[in-house]
């Protein structure tokens, strides 16, 4: 299995728990992830794969992962 398939796979699982604990589909989080993402591009210039957004039952969490200096 290669890296690529392993990223894909633990990003459906987590999708999945994700969509289990909020009671939403996995399509929903999806959708709704997406548009946080475009959300935020409007105000500030990033990069999709930096963005990091967890969705819980009582938060959203948006982490930008920056340069390391």
């Amino acid at each position: 299995m290669s890296v690529q398939s392993v990223y894909v796979a633990k990003e459906r699982l987590k999708n999945l728990l994700v969509s289990d604990r909020i009671q939403c589909t996995p399509d929903a989080v999806e959708r709704l992830t997406k548009d946080l993402y475009q959300t935020v591009s409007k105000y500030m210039e990033i990069e999709q794969e930096k963005i990091s957004i967890e969705i819980t039952r009582n938060d959203i969490h948006i982490k930008y992962m920056g340069e390391n200096n």
